[in-house]
């Protein structure tokens, strides 16, 4: 027999299977493309441009090893001026690119405390042969220099860094420079080279004698080209760059992009390096930037301004160039044209997919509209909460699966309805239960709060109704919330008044102590509240809540007509609860507890006694406590040091003490202290009868 399930999975078997051999062939296809031609061309790349860079560079430190190499093997004689004249001129016609060869001499003596070398006072001398900018070669000869005069070579950076005890034997290599042969020259036109130098030393005999410091100048060709892309090729939408490791250009993007001397951070600064400072630097050359300054090596794949982007960092001339790095960023989109050719048979595989999930949707339309006049009637009986059985009953042949599912979500939004006027307990309860209720109820240990607005007539005369609703609205989420947080159910909205249970409908441990933190809770949020922008802003005074709390068994259930029923509790403590709230008014006080609230919360809480009141409608006196606060609260402890005169007061009071009475609450000011010192002088006036207990009647609610 057909089903929904045993058609649908059909059907999404066939289509998953067609969709699937389409996202393998284009996965495939765009997989191949990408990785193979992508990865494979950036890596080339990058590789011939820092081999090519290091090729160009290799020339100057070429030269300095062969140059030691000849004075190691007596080809040339370091002590004749001719001979080492002779072997720099010949290096600097056979590499074209030196800028200069610069050998400079003096007679070791010893190292310092810090390596630095100290040549003796004669001796000192400087050979040097340049290349011009325009290709003529020049020979200048410094000899026998006067220590400490302008012309003493030795007094050089490269010869002083070169000549180094820590670096001794090794070629050291200088950042990129404006070539000094050409400082009379606009910047535009001076050439941008690198030095290397070495300290040269050769045996001599037992010992190593110091010939002197070669430094050699390079122009490299492959730096001015790097920023150039091809006529054709992928390539030709990528850029390729070299800069330093904290993310400055070493080359130009752009052929008028000006060199500068710049700060680390690329800001112009004399004493900076030379670095160029691009006209405009695009946002995916700015993020291969970053990724370098991170340090980060290899390829990465990134999104610029919404493009998927390729960015390949490499370390270039490692040892010679400081610290540089060859980068290469390229679109996505320089890729997919191998990808066009798949698209389109992707294209016509999902058309054809697209027709088959119509025709399947058609047949299964067809078959499933006959059974909808059966659904529509169904669920809309449940959402009037009617779940009579449909007298049509379900005729198609899927109607035991989609029934099913529509009944649910018709249910769960019927109950969601239902949860803003009930108790979410109590519905999950009901829920879960799957029993109708009705009429009836238990004797239950609860707790009850009551709560009221202090003033809230005046409040709501003052204010348009849209305002008061607004108001009132935030009010009551802050004050629920406080409640449900300690396990409370708020059983009903009473105008401005909230009453709250604990321990029905579901079960809360320590629920006497559970109040007294909702209570101290939820006059904190109305405080808060208060002290809302919203609230400022609405020009309103903030409000003050007044709590009765008591615990005590009284009859839980529901209550009502059959056909409207009601889940809440009943009895006299409900009705004490409500009375103690009313309380506040007379004592000026926020919380009013029990003597059964007050022994079932615990040493957690600290409380005063206030009086023994007769609550209207009773004739005998209960004790009733004011909640002060949290018992580890210092202020509360303070508070409780403070007002303890008072229960002295009302001893004495029940004594007929009046006098004691008032002079021990006589330094007090607080509600409950005042009413008691007006209630003395009154008795005092006119005594009690001799049966009185010391019990107050209260007269109103």
């Amino acid at each position: 027999m057909l089903t929904l399930p045993r058609f649908f999975a059909l059907a999404v078997a066939v289509l998953a299977a067609l969709a699937a051999l389409a996202l393998t062939l284009g996965v495939r296809s765009a997989g191949q493309a990408i990785l193979s031609t992508g990865q494979a061309t950036r890596a080339d790349v990058a590789a011939r441009v820092a081999m090519n860079v290091e090729s160009d560079l290799m020339v100057a430190e070429k030269a300095v090893s062969d140059f030691e190499r000849a004075v190691v093997e007596r080809a040339v004689d370091d002590r004749d001026v001719e001979s080492v004249r002779r072997n720099l001129l010949t290096e600097a016609i056979a590499r074209p690119t030196l800028t200069d060869l610069t050998m400079t001499m003096g007679v070791f003596q010893r190292y310092d405390e810090e390596g630095t070398m100290v040549v003796a006072s004669e001796g000192r001398r400087q050979l040097a042969v340049s290349r011009e900018s325009d290709g003529r070669l020049d020979v200048r000869v410094v000899a026998d220099a006067a220590p400490g005069s302008p012309d003493d070579p030795t007094l050089h950076p490269t010869f002083r860094t070169a000549a180094n005890e820590a670096l001794k034997g090794k070629a050291i290599w200088s950042d990129l420079a404006f070539s000094e042969l050409d400082a009379a020259l606009p910047e535009a036109k001076r050439r941008k080279t690198m030095t290397v130098q070495k300290a040269i030393w050769v045996k001599d005999g037992a010992k190593d004698r110091f010939v002197g410091v070669l430094r050699a100048g390079i122009v490299s060709d492959a730096l001015d080209h790097v920023g150039e892309r091809p006529a054709a090729g992928p390539e030709a939408a990528g850029r390729m760059f070299i800069c330093d490791d904290v993310g400055r250009l070493v080359t130009r993007l752009d052929p008028a992009d000006p060199y500068e001397l710049v700060d680390e951070h690329g800001a112009p600064d004399e004493d900076g390096d030379l670095r160029v400072r691009p006209r405009s630097l695009p946002a995916d050359v700015a993020a291969a930037l970053a990724i370098a300054k991170e340090g980060r090596m290899g390829a990465s794949r990134i999104v610029v301004a919404g493009a998927p982007t390729f960015v390949t960092v490499r370390p270039l001339a490692e040892g010679r160039a400081q610290m540089w790095r060859v980068g290469l960023v390229m679109p996505e989109s320089a890729y997919v044209g191998p990808l066009v050719a798949a698209r389109d048979r992707l294209l016509m595989l999902l058309a054809a997919v697209v027709v088959a999930i119509a025709a399947l949707g058609l047949v299964g339309a067809r078959t499933v509209g006959r059974g909808m006049s059966a659904l529509v009637a169904s669920t809309e009986a449940m959402r009037r909460f009617s779940f009579a059985p449909s007298a049509r009953g379900a005729r198609s042949p899927f109607a035991e699966v989609r029934g099913a599912l529509e009944s649910v979500e018709r249910a769960k939004t019927a109950l969601r309805a239902m949860v803003k006027y009930v108790p979410v307990g109590l519905v999950r309860r009901l829920y879960e239960s799957g029993v109708d209720p009705t009429l009836g109820a238990e004797l239950h240990d609860v707790t009850l709060m009551f709560t009221d607005i202090e003033g809230f007539t005046s409040h709501a005369e003052s204010l348009p109704p849209a305002r008061l609703a607004e108001a009132l609205g935030r009010y009551l989420e802050a004050a629920t919330a406080a409640v449900e947080a300690t396990g409370g159910t708020v059983d009903k909205y009473i105008g401005d008044a909230l009453m709250v249970m604990w321990n029905a409908p579901a079960p809360v441990e320590s629920h006497a102590a559970a109040a007294c933190h909702a209570a101290l809770a939820c006059a904190r949020a109305t405080a808060e509240v208060g002290a809302s922008a919203w609230w400022r802003g609405a020009g309103l005074p903030p409000w003050r809540t007044r709590f009765g709390l008591h615990t005590g068994r009284v009859l839980v259930g529901h209550f009502g007509a059959p056909d409207r029923l009601s889940y809440t509790a009943m009895g006299d403590g409900v009705n004490l609860a409500a009375r103690l709230e009313g309380l506040n008014k007379s004592y000026g006080t926020t919380i009013l507890a029990s003597e059964d609230v007050r022994a079932a919360a615990g040493d957690a809480f600290t409380f005063r006694l206030v009086d023994r009141v007769a609550v209207k409608g009773k004739s005998r006196g209960v004790a009733v406590y004011e909640l002060l606060g949290l018992a580890a609260d210092p202020a509360v402890a303070a508070a409780a040091a403070r007002l303890a005169p008072h229960g002295r007061a009302l001893e004495a009071a029940w004594a007929r003490r009046f006098a004691e009475a008032v002079a021990l609450v006589d330094g007090l000011d607080d509600g409950p202290s005042r009413v008691l010192a007006a209630r003395c002088r009154a008795w005092t006036a006119a005594p009690p009868p001799a049966d009185w207990d010391g019990t107050w009647v209260a007269t109103s609610k």
